[in-house]
């Protein structure tokens, strides 16, 4: 039986599927629909599973953002990957 993810029930070690996007994690756990989001800014992030206000950014430098603004930041972070690969 596949396991889904909410934002609810996911957490570090999630090896289910997210329930918004329906995409595993990455090999390094990470969220599918996020990836590897920058790995010298991004220490982690979530993609919220379906509910923007579980969304959040940790970064290296010690600062977080959560809610709409970490959904907002994965998003622009992630056209912004696509255009220099």
């Amino acid at each position: 039986m596949t396991k889904y993810y909410t934002s609810k029930d996911s957490g570090s070690g999630q090896f289910g599927i997210c329930g918004k996007c329906k995409k595993p994690p990455t090999i390094e756990g990470h969220d599918g629909c996020l990836g590897e989001l920058d790995p010298a800014v991004v220490m982690n992030a979530c993609c919220g599973h379906g509910d923007t206000d579980f969304a959040y950014i940790q970064y290296w430098n010690g600062t977080r953002i959560s809610g709409g603004a970490a959904f907002n930041e994965q998003q622009r972070l992630l056209i912004r990957s696509k255009t220099h690969n």
